[in-house]
């Protein structure tokens, strides 16, 4: 499928301040022609003695706050029920807890500590009534113990339980005994402890148990146990194994096995738990009990325990719940609807009598409570993007706040809380915005010549259209699922009218994807096996869109028994064959290819590291390649790192994406060696220093002005660049 190409310098000689190589300045590629690299000994000097760049603050345009996570925990009395609705700005916090009493009417405003990961966290309702909440600390991480007594509407710390288990999933169950079973991450393998509640400390901690992982181990969102085992799902890479664990021996056997891609699950049915393990190629999924140390296919509803009740079964059925208000207004207040399952059956009975969708939702069962002084927080600003009317769209960090700028009135319009996405990529194409990233690779398209829609819901009875309803601008489209890629990351515009997309997977494949959406007919493809050891960080059309340039950096190669590959490489589409037809080797070893862009016709410049290891990048490189014959046409050695981050590339939230190789009004490629702001000739590959910036940010022209993102502040720096 590939003519494999590791093309050598084509080193011709020095002449004066020039070395002059093969390639074509400013025209299409033609045997002889030449592009003279221009040499730059004083270049590490300025770089040392680059001003700093004064810039203007245009506000705080992306605020708002994280409301995803909430609980629903059940009162003593056992006839109403508490939500807990956690409010936070980024994972490890500010966060907050408004414990909503459904059956006092009060709500408790808490804060709750720093440094610790609600979302996620492992909770198990105990036989004491008392809601067990189970997270690490991010400066230890050592598992800690919170729990919210829904007698007094609060959280209790008690602190660190576990010395040195953490982990991003760390699920809790309670056992037949009452006591609390929890699990995490130890390094490669996986952990368990038992927790006892009357004597409130940890009475057993069994260390690191189940099969080592290479790239770290990773439990499922449930765990079980019975009267004698723990029953663990460990993942991801090779395969997921279900462990049992005897509570008394400590004795471990493996009783399931699923591929990396076929991610097995465990539901609690107390007193035991069921396996599902997906069979892939469309067959049903296998169940089976689990139930003293045996994995028993389940063939029928009765399981092989003898019933008992868990502490669940004291409570009434659990309200319906409604948060579609549940994000907070300009002035902190939000709206919580609830109605009990009667009162949602009785609606339900009007309804079908010929109910009118639009009743007052009082009417139908519907109670609201009062949330207020939300705190809402202002959020570092994602890359922005340049609409065909000359405005500016934007996002924030942690999935929260997107908005509209105008460079022509200074007047920023919020639009809403969220999309449902962590924007890595944006394209214009037409006259509609398309934007991807993470999780999964989803892609959206936003018309911005209609109202922003999306997440503007009502109460109950006017609730918000799925994301995918075309009732909604931004609307999402799907999700690029043939690549496995979890962050899109790069877009460019193919000359057969698709929009291509790149990225790379995360977690059980850290290999890259390309993927490819038609405007025409809505559909969306791509691949990976040719990628499965490359993770594909930026994407770039060449000759009119003839040709997507692929550069990666280096990853594990799941078909080559997840060995590292050597080095990066460049590999070349062809959108018409629709096949790769080039790999390119820029540089011998290198970890990663880096930026691209091309500058004319079929003439690509790159920008990457020096450095072959990990967290040693060296100094950068430019290099030039001619994209239609995979040629290396020079290589300039930098006195100077590209990036401030050590590790670029690497997978780092979008906000901490500044580095680009943006073509300016000038004509010059604009990017940054590390906090320094340059342009760069594209005819002699000369840098000229424009200067410092603190923050660093992503670039973004409209004329010859450059607004920059990464921090909270829009920032913009007026007249910088010469038309060209």
């Amino acid at each position: 499928m590939f003519s494999s190409l590791t093309s050598k310098t084509k080193w011709l000689g020095n002449v004066g301040r020039f070395v002059t190589l093969m390639l074509g300045v400013g025209q299409t590629l033609a045997p002889g022609a030449t592009w003279q690299i221009t040499e730059q000994p004083d270049l590490k000097q300025a770089l040392e003695n680059a001003p700093v760049l004064q810039t203007e603050s245009l506000g705080e345009p992306a605020r708002g706050v994280n409301v995803w996570e909430r609980w629903l925990v059940p009162n003593p009395d056992g006839k109403t029920w508490d939500v807990l609705q956690i409010y936070f700005k980024e994972y490890y916090g500010p966060t907050w807890l408004h414990a909503v009493d459904l059956g006092t009417g009060a709500v408790k405003k808490q804060r709750l500590p720093d440094g610790r990961q609600f979302y996620l966290s492992g909770r198990a309702l105990g036989f004491d009534g008392k809601y067990y909440i189970a997270t690490p600390s991010r400066r230890t991480w050592s598992m800690g113990l919170f729990v919210y007594d829904p007698a007094t509407n609060t959280v209790e710390d008690r602190g660190e339980i576990v010395p040195g288990l953490g982990g991003e999933v760390r699920p809790l169950a309670v056992g037949p005994d009452g006591r609390i079973y929890g699990t995490g991450t130890r390094g490669n393998q996986l952990g368990l402890y038992i927790y006892d509640p009357k004597l409130r400390k940890v009475v057993k901690d069994f260390g690191a148990i189940g099969p080592s992982h290479p790239n770290g181990a990773w439990s499922r969102y449930v765990m079980g146990v019975d009267d004698t085992h723990a029953y663990v799902a460990s993942g991801m890479v090779p395969a997921w194994y279900l462990v049992a664990v005897n509570l008394q021996t400590g004795e471990q056997k493996v009783l399931l096995e699923s591929p990396t891609e076929r991610v097995m699950d465990i539901l609690e049915e107390f007193p035991g738990a069921i396996a599902r393990v997906p069979q892939g190629s469309g067959a049903p999924d296998k169940e089976f009990w689990l139930y003293h140390g045996a994995a028993i296919p389940r063939v029928n509803e009765t399981p092989p325990w003898p019933r008992q009740a868990s502490p669940w079964d004291k409570a009434v059925p659990r309200p319906e719940v409604y948060f579609g208000q549940i994000d907070p207004d300009p002035d902190g207040n939000a709206v919580l609807w609830y109605r009990s399952r009667e009162e949602a059956k009785a609606a339900g009975v009007k309804e079908s009598r010929g109910g009118d969708p639009a009743t007052a939702p009082e009417r139908l069962g519907w109670k609201s409570m009062r949330l207020e002084g939300v705190e809402a927080y202002p959020y570092r600003i994602n890359p922005l993007s340049v609409l065909p009317d000359g405005r500016l769209y934007g996002t924030g960090d942690d999935y929260v706040g997107t908005f509209l700028f105008d460079p022509k009135t200074d007047r920023t319009t919020y639009c809403g809380p969220r999309t449902g996405l962590a924007p890595y990529t944006t394209i214009v194409c037409g006259d509609k915005l398309y934007s991807s990233g993470y999780p999964g690779g989803p892609l959206f398209v936003f018309d911005p010549t209609q109202p922003w829609t999306l997440g503007k819901g009502g109460p109950p009875t006017r609730p918000a259209p799925s994301d995918s309803s075309d009732a909604n601008n931004p609307r999402r489209i799907g999700e690029f699922r043939a690549t496995r890629v979890a962050i899109m990351h790069s877009s460019a515009l193919g000359a057969d009218g698709k929009i291509y997309f790149g990225g790379f997977g995360e977690r059980n494949y850290t290999g890259g994807g390309l993927g490819w959406l038609d405007p025409k007919t809505g559909k969306l493809d791509g691949f990976w096996k040719p990628l499965s050891g490359y993770m594909v960080h930026w994407i770039a059309s060449a000759l009119g869109g003839k040709l997507i340039i692929i550069s990666t950096s280096t990853a594990a190669d799941e078909k080559n028994n997840n060995r590292w590959t050597a080095e990066a490489k460049l590999f070349v589409y062809d959108v018409t064959k629709q096949e790769m037809v080039r790999e390119i080797v820029p540089v011998a070893k290198a970890r990663a290819t880096g930026l691209i862009t091309e500058t004319a016709p079929g003439r690509l410049l790159g920008l990457t590291v020096a450095g072959a290891e990990y967290g040693r990048p060296g100094a950068g490189l430019l290099y030039g390649i001619d994209g239609s014959t995979g040629d290396v046409l020079f290589r300039k050695p930098l006195p100077w790192p590209v990036s401030v981050d050590d590790h670029w590339p690497h997978w780092v939230d979008p906000s901490y994406e500044y580095l680009s190789l943006t073509r300016g009004p000038d004509g010059f490629i604009w990017t940054y060696l590390k906090n320094v702001l340059v342009r760069i000739d594209p005819q002699d590959a000369r840098i000229h220093v424009v200067g410092k910036l603190e923050p660093v940010g992503y670039p973004t022209f409209v004329g010859n002005d450059v607004y920059l993102s990464g921090s909270e502040q829009l920032r913009r720096i007026r007249r910088i660049a010469r038309s060209q």
